[in-house]
This record gives C-alpha cells, sequence and structure tokens, in this order.
C-alpha cells in the first residue's frame, strides 16, 4: 500500500501530532516528579546500573527475570559513558519519557492503520493504575510492548531506507521483554494475510516475521533456561477460581471504571461475577460483523493473549488479597486494550452501544481524576549519596520504591 500525500491525509497526520504532543504533556503532569526529581527506580539500579559497570558489553546479553532487557541495558550503557554518576536517574527517566513520547508518534504516523487515534493515545496516559510502568526504564517493556502491536496495523514503508528503520525498531522491541513470544501469532497471522504471490507487501511482512520469529527465540531460550530450568514454573499452589476471577474482575473492570473505593468495599464475588460478564459481552460484541470487525479481531486476540500469559506468570488468584499495588504492571496492557475496544465503540452504531461506550470512558476519567496526579515519593537525594559510586567503594544507597536499597558492590581495581 502506497501512501498519497493528500492535503486531507497531511491535516490529519499534523493534528495527531499535537494529540501525541498533548499526551506527552499529560504524561508529564501524570508524573511530574520522575522528571523534575528523578531517582533510580528498583532494578533501575540494583541490576541495570551495577551489571552495566561490572560485565561492561556482556550485560546486554545477560537475562534478568528469564530474559532479555534491551533498552535498559542500553539507557544504563548510556548514562555510564557520557555522564556523572549524579545525572544518571535524569538520563534514565528522560530517555523511558522519551520513548513513551515516540509511542505516542507512532500511533499518529499515517501508516499506521487504525481509527480514533487520539482515544488511543489518551488511554496510554489516562488507565487507571499505580504509575509504576510509567516514566521508568525497569518497566518500559510493558510500554514497547505496544510498538508491537502497532507494528500489526502497519503498511510497509515507501522507501527502502524506512523500511530498515521499522524492521530494526521490530528487533530492538523484540529484544525488551518477552512479548515478542506473546504476540508471534498476530505478526505470523500478518504474514498470512500478505502472502498471496502478486502481493508487494509480503517481502517486509515475511522479514518482519522472521526478525520477531528469531527475538521470540532467544527469549524464549533463556525463559527455559534461566537458572537450569523454566523461568516462570508453575506454581505448586492449586487454582483459586474466585481469587483469580475476581483480582481479574477489579483490576480490569471494577477498579478501570468505577475506581478504587469500590475494589476495597466489595466482595471477591462481585469482582468476579463483574469481571466474567462484562469480558464476555465486551469481547463478544467486538466480534461483531462489521466493517471494524478485523480490526477489534487483533485487538481481542492481542487481549487474551497478553491476559493469559500474565495471569499464568503473576498467579493473582494465589494473593490474600487485592491492595492495588501488588503486581500491577501486569494488568496495565489488558487495561490499555481493554480502553481501547472501548474508544472504537464510541462512534459505533447503533447509537445506543456508542452512548455506552462513551459513558464507560467518561466514568473512567472521573473515578480516576482525583487520583491522576501521582503522589511524589520521599526523595532519597541520589546525588548526594552517589559518591561512592565515583569513587568505586562499596555503598547501601536507598532508592524507589522506599525501603529499596542499591547495595553497590564498588570496582574491581584495574590493572
Amino acid at each position: 500500500m502506497t501512501i498519497k500525500n493528500h492535503p486531507s491525509r497531511q491535516a490529519g497526520s499534523s493534528a495527531l501530532l499535537w494529540v501525541a504532543l498533548a499526551c506527552t504533556l499529560l504524561l508529564a503532569l501524570r508524573k511530574p516528579w520522575a522528571l523534575y526529581s528523578p531517582q533510580l527506580w528498583a532494578e533501575d539500579g540494583s541490576i541495570f546500573l551495577i551489571q552495566a559497570e561490572q560485565l561492561g558489553w556482556r550485560a546486554f546479553i545477560e537475562p534478568y527475570n528469564g530474559y532479555l532487557h534491551l533498552l535498559p541495558r542500553l539507557v544504563a550503557w548510556i548514562a555510564h559513558l557520557t555522564a556523572d554518576p549524579a545525572c544518571w536517574p535524569a538520563i534514565y527517566n528522560g530517555l523511558a519519557f522519551t520513548i513513551s513520547a515516540a509511542l505516542f508518534a507512532r500511533i499518529a504516523h499515517p501508516r499506521v492503520d487504525l481509527p480514533a487515534k487520539p482515544g488511543l493515545m489518551l488511554a496510554l496516559v489516562l488507565v487507571v493504575g499505580t504509575g509504576e510502568v510509567l516514566i521508568n526504564v525497569t518497566n518500559l517493556q510493558w510500554l514497547t510492548a505496544f510498538f508491537l502491536v502497532l507494528h500489526v496495523f502497519t503498511s510497509p514503508a515507501p522507501t527502502l531506507a524506512a523500511q530498515i528503520r521499522d524492521l530494526t525498531l521490530l528487533g530492538i522491541v523484540g529484544l525488551n521483554g518477552p512479548f515478542a513470544i506473546v504476540f508471534a501469532p498476530l505478526l505470523g497471522w500478518r504474514v498470512w494475510r500478505a502472502w498471496p504471490e502478486k502481493n508487494p507487501q509480503r517481502t517486509f511482512h515475511f522479514w518482519a516475521i522472521a526478525i520477531l520469529a528469531i527475538c521470540a527465540a532467544l527469549q524464549g531460550w533463556f525463559v527455559t533456561h534461566a537458572h537450569g530450568g523454566l523461568a516462570f514454573p508453575v506454581s505448586p499452589e492449586p487454582f483459586r477460581p474466585l481469587m483469580g476471577c475476581s483480582i481479574v474482575g477489579s483490576r480490569l473492570i471494577t477498579w478501570t471504571f468505577l475506581g478504587p473505593l469500590p475494589v476495597r468495599a466489595w466482595p471477591l464475588w462481585i469482582h468476579a461475577i463483574i469481571g466474567v460478564v462484562s469480558l464476555t459481552a465486551l469481547l463478544g460484541w467486538a466480534l461483531r460483523a462489521d466493517a471494524r470487525r478485523p480490526i477489534r479481531t487483533l485487538l481481542v486476540a492481542a487481549f487474551g493473549l497478553v491476559t493469559a500469559a500474565c495471569a499464568y506468570r503473576v498467579r493473582a488468584d494465589t494473593w490474600e488479597d487485592d491492595n492495588l499495588i501488588n503486581g500491577d504492571r501486569y494488568f496495565y496492557i489488558s487495561r490499555v486494550l481493554l480502553a481501547w475496544l472501548v474508544v472504537l465503540e464510541m462512534n459505533t452504531t447503533p447509537r445506543a452501544i456508542a452512548i455506552a461506550a462513551r459513558a464507560l470512558g467518561l466514568a473512567a476519567v472521573l473515578s480516576h481524576a482525583p487520583y491522576f496526579i501521582l503522589p511524589a515519593p520521599p526523595d532519597f537525594q541520589w546525588a548526594q549519596h552517589c559518591e561512592p559510586i565515583r569513587r568505586g567503594v562499596p555503598a547501601k544507597i536507598p532508592t524507589l520504591p522506599a525501603g529499596w536499597i542499591l547495595e553497590y558492590p564498588g570496582r574491581a581495581p584495574r590493572p
């Protein structure tokens, strides 16, 4: 498919870039302290900072949590080589913020064939959550996974150089977390659709699935060989259907559309019923036959794949309660995809469905509005504690989240 530079397309693309800029500003407003008072977050320091120094280039092929994290490794390497340790948190958070802005710009791109793009971009910022996935490199994989989803809806670039950039982006994201494994079936479907002999796009899609398959194979090897066995072993505890359905219902439906108070006030069985009924109704309705069915079907498939993978990984059914903090990152992608499906219904027919979708969206925004700006955590004064890193001597340095200690081992003497 060739993208023609019609005036209406150019005007639409320009307007979408303004929306992307507005979403970038909203992201900064939601978590302002991550930019004006940056601090390292969890594995930012204890894994990526330390291993960048201790392992050098070998850190790039060192798995953590069972798979590779290319972007955090790259950010740590850039910070280590270019700046004083006092500046490292600013570099970490600044680059994470920049990559988030690039995701908004990617959605706005005219080759991404999706409707209702302003709503899709806003969902990434406005969807409810603790904010732990926003503006930090440790959890950057939960945002960059959307580059893989968007690729399914992206037509090939008109030039070879642009196609190479697209494929490079696919490879970088594929090596940043396990989502190349999760979303490979979507890319496989895209290749199958483009495979007819006379389809000029099939070469590009073939290389796309080849690159993603390599990334998935690498990540899969690390997942299955971490510590001599599966990185995500099956919990020996028996499955608890009520708790599992309740967590999914509260994290994806109750909290998203009604706010945190009902989550804490209502018993497990109510969240379970709300979750099962609401998800069955919404996903089933999304599969109805109309012009947007192919788009919605792919989003439903993405939702199913990532929700199943995260449910297996986090085993929320074994939790004692739902405090809306534990494991929140595992629900972020599913919440956004669910919000995207609601956004796509806001201008659909019958009109009653569109009105209901708009009401759901408004309820989600209003119930979340009091909690939109995330409260600033304690400032552990990184610049005042990083002197041992400059000198290469062991130290214990407090970082975020509160209670997390960066145990810096010191540098080995150079010969």
